[in-house]
């Protein structure tokens, strides 16, 4: 019966070994994904450069001011 909770020791001291690795890889994952810089669509970005050209222009911009 010593054998077998031997195995058992064992077992749960690698399963421990591999889950503390799993862990600190998808610890090391998430730090890199955080570091990296997330730009925005190409499109988002088009479209809130018209928006603000259409308020600029709303605003008179292009309107010529009484002198």
């Amino acid at each position: 019966m010593v054998a077998m909770e031997n195995n058992f020791y064992a077992l749960e001291t690698m399963l421990a070994e591999r889950l503390t690795g799993a862990r600190r890889e998808a610890q090391r994952c998430h730090l890199a994904a955080l570091a990296r810089r997330r730009r925005r669509p190409l499109r988002a970005r088009l479209g809130e450069a018209l928006i603000a050209l259409g308020e600029w222009l709303r605003r008179g911009a292009l309107v010529p001011q009484p002198s």
